[in-house]
């Protein structure tokens, strides 16, 4: 099952710029695990953020893929659709 990992912190403007898409597309559906950065520090250190908004792609615990900064929703589409797009390119 794939899920992805959004850190954030509540002083980041991309993140707030970010954050209504997030909320719509979990209300359809779309696994999103909000990920606090200042009080998480010890998952900020695992997966190596260096800047936030961070956006890490997981299927069953291991990382497919990661993006940072603000994001439309199409490119969080094309993000989670990971899989197809790179089964596309081979």
């Amino acid at each position: 099952m794939k899920n992805v990992f959004y850190f954030t912190a509540d002083w980041c403007q991309p993140c707030q710029k970010v954050k209504p898409i997030i909320e719509e597309m979990k209300k359809e559906g779309f696994e999103f695990q909000r990920i606090d950065a200042d009080y998480e520090q010890l998952l900020v250190k695992q997966f190596q953020v260096k800047s936030i908004p961070t956006f890490i792609l997981l299927e069953d615990g291991k990382e497919l893929d990661r993006t940072t900064g603000a994001k439309t929703r199409g490119e969080l589409e094309d993000f989670i659709n990971y899989e197809k797009t790179v089964q596309k390119n081979i």
